[in-house]
């Protein structure tokens, strides 16, 4: 009869020295090496966030949260360049009422306007349609979404309307599409 011995023991031992050796490689490495790119280097701000998440609030009411994944923030100016970013609207029960997403923004501090770009898309809750745009500005002043680029806006079921551009408050109760070139419904 052969002896069986448990080869787990001698297993986890070469992997916690294989990690060991890999962590310490990872040390030793050359430490004039760029994590950022230059461009990103190159950007003078105050401050850099990542993984930022700010409220917009009016008399002690949430009417919005902003989220980016990095957001380069300028103190001066009071404004933000956000990438990677979301903003919820929430209507007066506090509910989600819109969410824009887009590949990067520019957000006013002192003013909260904002504006997304790149792929940005409008989600409105209270329909289930969606806007989609290259670029969707917000003014909280006068209480107005809009975009002056191609729009596209999709509905619930599937209909599509295509336009110049489009405007709404903040209610989408009167949301306007510019030059709208008819509706197509989709069929799967």
């Amino acid at each position: 009869m052969t002896e069986r011995t448990d080869a787990r023991p001698r297993r986890a031992g070469r992997v916690a020295a294989l990690c060991l050796a890999v962590a310490l490689g990872a040390c030793g490495g050359d430490a004039g090496t760029r994590v950022a790119s230059s461009a990103l280097q190159s950007m003078e701000a105050d401050y850099v966030a990542f993984g930022m998440r700010a409220y917009v609030t009016a008399s002690g009411v949430r009417e919005a949260r902003i989220e980016a994944d990095t957001a380069f923030i300028f103190e001066e100016e009071s404004s933000a360049v956000l990438h990677r970013m979301s903003l919820v609207f929430y209507d007066e029960q506090g509910r989600e009422r819109a969410t824009v997403t887009g590949t990067e923004g520019d957000w006013n501090r002192q003013t909260n306007r904002m504006v997304a770009r790149g792929d940005v898309v409008l989600f409105i809750h209270g329909d289930s349609s969606t806007i989609e745009s290259p670029e969707i500005f917000y003014e909280p002043d006068i209480d107005r979404i809009w975009s002056d680029s191609t729009t596209v806006r999709t509905m619930k079921d599937g209909s599509v309307q295509t336009g110049t551009a489009f405007e709404s408050d903040m209610s989408f109760e009167n949301l306007t599409i510019q030059n709208m070139r008819g509706s197509t419904r989709r069929i799967f």
